[in-house]
């Protein structure tokens, strides 16, 4: 094959090239033509846009394009005055606030606004900024504007915006009235929703609106729904549906509805994990009905008490009792009362302990006789021997805890005829024996305290008599004479004491028991000394008949002695601070003896001075002091 091309090819090949050389330069000319003319253009508009903000720039809407910096400022500050002078309105359901910028620290920057506008072309290199100009003709540029907000005073706005806006939730709840159980429904709540509503204002404050927003609310729940009471509203429902009967052995009381309805109330229990109100009966309110239940229902206890032969003491258990069970009896009531038929319940009871239980009656380690002691026989008046009797059961079945006082006057109390005291001779004065209410009791005192001093226990108090009475052991009487002379001792020993006295009037015995610690007991009698001798004195009394005589007192020498006692433990240890000595002085008293007047002869007084003699520290001051 022949591939070889004429000369006729060729020429024509030839003017093909240069015919497509030629157009490609035209375009490649044109190009080049318009390129320099845009740039040309953009150079001129640069020159003419210097200083001034580019065309198609705005700022949150107001055109700036083409104006300097200062007209742009004042423009858009004219705007910005305006918009912050004018208020933001919000709205929730039919009410409305309005609220201007300032008062929640809005605060517009124009200048950087400005600034931020002039930059969008001259802030880079020349080339980028002249693409930035050549885009503004086709596509503008809205910049929004620069602040800033006070967020201090945002939230304080919020916050008290909230107090109006806000409404609390309101939980279901059940009440009880007059008997009857209510039920009131739950509603739900609202709140502000105070970030949304910030987020909506803020980008509102840095603009050049001034427009109306919908408070962004939410739902707050009630944390009890009406669905969460329904249990316990038919619960109570049913509990007052209908009366109950509580039977014990052969008794029986009916309980109406309205009683139990009565008796409701409202208790926070944890129902399925969470915490619910259950209606339940209350004991505390039904304490009427049961107080009239209690006498057949009880079985009274026993207290544990003490018993002696007059060698030893022991106790004598208690017993246990029964009583009815509040609680329980409440609770049986509510179960029968949950019931729909056989509403019938049985009452509760427990055991009722008795208020001194024999386990407190061993601890007090009252077995042991600490001592006895009896005085001599004295028949005296049946008037005496009857305040002897009384006294003696007032003074007696005293228990002392360790460390007690027993104090004769208080323990005793009174000699009124209320109480069953007698009239009978009693000390009164300087020796003068007048018939007192109470008379002859100080043989009760005298008994007791030789009882105490022989069972070794601290004596605090004892006073002689003002006569010597010579059927009272020497030394050893104990007179009673209210305020000033009383009888104490204390228990100075581990362990409770138990005082029995028992007397006929005339034989009078006293016993103390407890826990013998081993304390020894030694006696000793001084014996008497003797002092003046009785003096007699005479004086008249005009109101007896004429030559009529009286003794009204018989009179004594005066005589004292001591008693020392000595209380020793097993290791030596000597109580009370050593020998104790109880001294005794019977002071010198005249036989005094009354006469009647006679014509003939004339009575003459002996001075008082060498008739009279007192007690060294007998109760002076004019008061008559009565000793029993």
């Amino acid at each position: 094959m022949n591939n070889r091309r004429t000369p006729q090819e060729d020429r024509l090949r030839r003017t093909a090239r240069r015919r497509g050389l030629s157009t490609r330069f035209k375009v490649l000319l044109g190009v080049g033509t318009l390129v320099v003319a845009i740039v040309l253009t953009l150079a001129i508009e640069a020159a003419v846009s210097s200083n001034k903000v580019h065309p198609g720039i705005s700022v949150s809407g107001i055109d700036l394009g083409g104006l300097t910096a200062d007209e742009a400022t004042a423009l858009l500050s004219k705007h910005v005055s305006k918009t912050q002078s004018s208020p933001i309105t919000l709205t929730s359901g039919s009410r409305g606030w309005d609220v201007m910028p300032a008062e929640l620290g809005g605060s517009v920057d124009v200048k950087a606004a400005i600034s931020s506008a002039m930059a969008v072309t001259t802030d880079s290199n020349v080339f980028v900024d002249m693409g930035r100009r050549w885009k503004l003709y086709f596509k503008k540029v809205d910049l929004p504007l620069q602040g800033s907000v006070d967020t201090a005073k945002m939230d304080a706005f919020l916050v008290d915006l909230a107090r109006e806006v806000d409404v609390k939730p309101t939980n279901a709840s059940l009440a009880i009235e007059n008997g009857e159980i209510k039920l009131a429904e739950h509603r739900d709540g609202q709140a502000i929703d105070q970030e949304a509503l910030s987020d909506l204002l803020v980008p509102l404050l840095l603009s050049l609106h001034s427009t109306e927003i919908e408070i962004p609310l939410v739902t707050v729940e009630a944390e009890v729904k009406t669905e969460d009471h329904k249990p316990a509203f038919e619960r109570a429902e049913l509990m007052i549906s209908g009366p109950v009967t509580l039977t014990n052995d052969e008794h029986s009381w009916t309980v109406t509805a309205s009683e139990i309805g009565s008796y409701l109330e409202l208790e926070s229990q944890m129902v399925d994990g969470v915490p619910a109100l259950v209606p339940v009966l209350s004991s505390a309110k039904m304490s009427e009905l049961f107080a009239k239940m209690e006498d057949a229902v009880a079985n009274e206890p026993v207290n544990a008490s003490f018993e002696s032969d007059g060698k030893t003491a022991w106790v004598v258990e208690g017993k246990m009792g029964e009583k009815l069970d509040p609680e329980a009896t409440a609770e049986a009531l509510m179960t029968a009362a949950l019931e729909t038929t056989a509403r019938t319940a049985k009452v509760a009871v427990m055991e009722a302990e008795p208020d001194f239980t024999t386990e407190e009656a061993k601890a007090w380690g009252i077995k042991d006789l600490l001592a006895s002691y009896a005085t001599t026989p004295y028949h005296g008046s049946s008037n005496r021997q009857v305040n002897v009797r009384i006294t003696t059961k007032y003074a007696e079945n005293v228990f002392l805890a360790p460390g007690d006082v027993y104090d004769f006057e208080k323990v005793v109390g009174p000699r009124t005829p209320q109480r069953g005291y007698k009239t009978a001779p009693g000390i009164v004065g300087q020796g003068m024996m007048e018939n007192v209410y109470g008379g002859g009791i100080c043989q009760v005192s005298t008994t007791l305290f030789n009882a105490a001093f022989e069972a070794g226990l601290e004596i605090l108090e004892r006073h002689p008599h003002s006569l010597y009475i010579n059927h009272y052991p020497d030394g050893r009487d104990a007179t009673i004479a209210p305020p000033s002379k009383n009888l104490r001792f204390r228990n100075d020993t581990d362990h409770y004491i138990w005082i029995r006295g028992v007397s006929d009037g005339v034989n009078t015995r006293f016993n103390i028991y407890g826990t013998d610690d081993g304390r020894k007991i030694q006696i000793k009698f001084s014996g008497f000394s003797h002092g003046a001798g009785r003096t007699e004195e005479t004086v008249l009394d005009n109101s007896l008949a004429p030559g009529a005589r009286v003794v009204a007192r018989s009179g004594q020498s005066a005589r004292s002695c001591s008693v020392t006692r000595t209380v020793t433990m097993p290791d030596g240890t000597v109580l009370h601070k050593g020998p104790e000595v109880f001294k005794s002085y019977y002071p010198a008293l005249s036989k005094l003896t009354k006469v009647g007047p006679t014509p003939v002869t004339t009575t003459t007084t002996l001075p008082p001075s060498t008739t009279t003699t007192t007690e060294p520290s007998g109760g002076g001051g004019g008061t008559i002091v009565t000793e029993f």
